[in-house]
């Protein structure tokens, strides 16, 4: 009888300490869920005030709200968010899917020439835009591309293919290399191995880059800076710098147009969000795909 009270009460005990954790753990969900939806929460309620409502009252509360500011940063931002689309999603998919190949090669060949050029291409992560300021316009102009789309597809694949290479290397080292060697001894070629096994089994890591690089070149506002010449190429972070002026700023519309530009990004990594988490779950734990 002693034992199976010890029993019970160890049972129950771990009961508890399962429960408390989980309590604990949604807690800091809920806590993490609304830092993360605070500055939405932000940019909508200030977003519907009047520009003098913005200056009156405190930024957290609601005042006499109107769509006006919506319904005209929308009108002025169709252009520019249609042109990052045409350069982001482009430079997303090309240097995700060329990264991934780069990232194939480095892990199917494990050279010392190819840890030397996979360095240097970790490298080139992290080297400033601004120190390619002047290199960078040249020959975009010497090839005469200057404000046009692929001139500036070309030069976000620059600095984004590197990081393509970078993350999808990462997601294929968990890859079982058994797996590849079974296909490689069924008579199927890189091109096939890559097409049909690799990409497959990293699917979750290449949507988890795809999505990292997409919200990245959708937020470089240098690119489109040194290169759009003209108003009617610019990208939506370039057009958010139109609602700051040296004499004064549209609170309320630059709330707005804040949210109106995050908002494709916003809802692409909505739907996708749970293949981002899942592929670095999968290269956290070492799970295949």
């Amino acid at each position: 009888m002693i034992k199976n009270k010890n029993t019970n009460s160890n049972i129950n005990g771990a009961k508890n300490v399962k429960n408390v954790k989980r309590i604990i753990h949604n807690i800091i969900l809920v806590i993490f869920s609304i830092l993360w939806l605070f500055p939405i929460y932000v940019m909508v309620i200030d977003g519907l005030k009047s520009a003098s409502g913005v200056l009156i009252t405190p930024i957290l509360f609601p005042a006499k709200s109107s769509l006006g500011p919506f319904i005209t940063v929308t009108t002025a931002l169709e252009r520019p968010i249609l042109n990052s689309i045409i350069y982001t999603v482009p430079t997303a998919i090309i240097s995700t899917y060329i990264g991934a190949m780069a990232a194939f090669y480095f892990y199917k060949k494990a050279r010392m020439i190819n840890t030397l050029l996979f360095t240097i291409i970790a490298i080139a992560t992290f080297v400033p835009y601004e120190i390619t300021l002047l290199p960078l316009t040249k020959f975009i102009s010497s090839i005469g591309l200057l404000n046009t789309y692929p001139g500036i597809i070309i030069a976000m694949l620059i600095f984004y293919l590197p990081t393509g290479a970078l993350l999808m290397s990462i997601f294929l080292a968990v890859l079982p290399k058994t797996t590849l060697e079974s296909a490689r001894i069924d008579g199927a070629n890189d091109w096939t191995i890559f097409n049909k096994v690799v990409l497959p089994l990293a699917m979750p890591g290449f949507i988890s880059t795809f999505i990292f690089i997409l919200i990245e070149s959708w937020n470089n506002f240098f690119v489109p800076l040194v290169l759009v010449t003209t108003p009617g190429m610019n990208s939506a972070s370039l057009a958010l710098m139109s609602y700051t002026g040296g004499y004064g700023t549209l609170y309320n519309e630059s709330f707005a147009s804040a949210f109106i530009a995050s908002l494709i990004p916003l809802v692409i990594f909505v739907f996708l969000g749970r293949y981002f988490i899942r592929g670095f779950q999968a290269f956290g734990t070492g799970r295949k795909g």
